[in-house]
Formats: structure tokens, C-alpha cells, sequence
């Protein structure tokens, strides 16, 4: 991908469509680290692991002395190459780690976990995204996860703070969407599901997320999470 499209990859996850099946959950992810995101400092040295995109980078404007991509694949926003298992980076170099939608695909995240802990200087935050219940992506994933997993794998931090992106209600709509998404082989098909359907569905599931009609988040696609070192 050139630079162009990359970032409309990225522009795509920070403000993803309506007709986009993942919808509900990257737009709670955006409203989730823009809050997080405005309480941290200025001049912060931030190492993104698996940058390739770097979606959530236009939140941090105005508070950035360094932004730093490492991931296993090579695009024109990748400083380095290499693996959140094992970071190529000196002890406590960075304000900030971000690793969204990463975790999953680590055959060691504990490993990972201790890395990131490891170049975060004392007070650093890390900000990751993981998903919970949802299809198989691709087939590099190794992991779903729980609270209690995540508290498992970021047990070297001091304070952990987890959120679902959606609750139950959003994700039984959003699992609609990605299911229709994935079934339907016909292009016609596949159209009218994402000019119709999805984007109602889309709407139905933000309406219920506004209206907190549960806390419930068992059926949660995904969680947003913040570990202090």
C-alpha cells in the first residue's frame, strides 16, 4: 500500500462508515482513547506496536514529541520492523505504548506485555484494543479475551482499567453484520446488505448504546483497555 492508501485505511477505522460491519466497536474505540488520550501529558514519545495504520495518532495532536511505529510488516509508516514480543528499544524510552487489535495475534502476550511494561517510563500508559467475541479474522489470531485474562497478561502494571466497546446489545448487532457480511457470496448481495441492512443495524445498535439499557458484556466484541506502569 502507498501512503494514501494507508491512511485511508486508517481514516476508515478512526471514522469508520455505516456501512462498515465493524462500526459500533471503532467508534466506541475512538470516543473510549480520545478521553483516555486527553488526560495524558504533552511532548510524550509514543511507540506504536503494529503501526502500519496508526488510526488513533491524529488524537494525540498537539501532544507528541515522537511517534514511533514498530511492526512485523513494512509500510511507509513503519520506522522499525520487528515483533511486540521482543521490542527493540532501550529500558523506559517511551510516555506512551499503543497496541490495537495486536494481542491477538502474540503466541507469547504475557512475553508482549513485558516488553511494552519494560520500555514505559515509571507513570507510562499503554492503550490497547482486544477482541473478545468475534469471528476469526484471519488465521495468524491466536487469542480471545476476557477481563480476567487481561488482568492475567498486564498483571506487571499497577492500575488496569478495562471497557467494553459495546455491551451485549451492540454486539449481537454488530455479530449480525459480520456474519451477513462474511455469508453472503453474491455481489448483489453483498451490496444490498451493505447499503441496507448493515447500516440499520448499524444505527439500531448505537441507539441501544446510547440508551444504556444494559451493563451487560459477555457477548462484548471487543475491549478497550489502559495499563499504568
Amino acid at each position: 500500500m502507498n501512503r494514501d492508501q494507508l491512511s485511508r485505511v486508517a481514516g476508515d477505522r478512526l471514522y469508520p462508515s455505516l456501512t462498515n460491519p465493524n462500526y459500533l466497536v471503532l467508534r466506541a474505540r475512538r470516543i473510549i482513547f480520545r478521553d483516555w488520550m486527553r488526560n495524558l501529558g504533552t511532548a510524550l514519545e509514543v511507540l506504536d506496536v503494529g503501526g502500519r495504520y496508526q488510526p488513533y495518532r491524529p488524537l494525540l495532536n498537539g501532544k507528541l514529541k515522537s511517534y514511533v511505529a514498530l511492526d512485523v510488516q513494512t509500510t511507509e509508516f513503519v520506522n522499525v520492523v520487528g515483533s511486540g514480543e521482543s521490542v527493540p528499544f532501550k529500558d523506559e524510552s517511551f510516555d506512551l505504548v499503543i497496541a490495537t487489535q495486536v494481542f491477538e495475534y502474540f503466541q507469547r502476550p504475557h512475553k508482549a506485555a513485558t516488553e511494552v511494561h519494560r520500555v514505559l517510563r515509571a507513570g507510562g500508559t499503554l492503550l490497547i484494543s482486544v477482541a473478545a467475541c468475534a469471528p476469526r479474522f484471519v488465521d495468524e489470531e491466536c487469542w480471545r479475551y476476557t477481563p480476567r485474562a487481561l488482568r492475567s497478561v498486564l498483571a506487571p502494571f499497577s492500575q488496569i482499567t478495562i471497557r467494553p466497546e459495546v455491551t451485549s446489545l451492540g454486539a449481537v448487532c454488530r455479530l449480525t453484520n459480520l456474519f451477513l457480511h462474511d455469508s453472503l457470496k453474491l455481489k448483489p448481495l453483498q451490496a444490498a446488505h451493505r447499503l441496507t441492512l448493515c447500516p440499520i443495524m448499524n444505527l439500531f445498535g448505537a441507539g441501544l448504546e446510547s440508551a444504556s439499557m444494559t451493563r451487560n458484556d459477555r457477548w462484548t466484541g471487543n475491549y478497550s483497555v489502559m495499563a499504568i506502569k
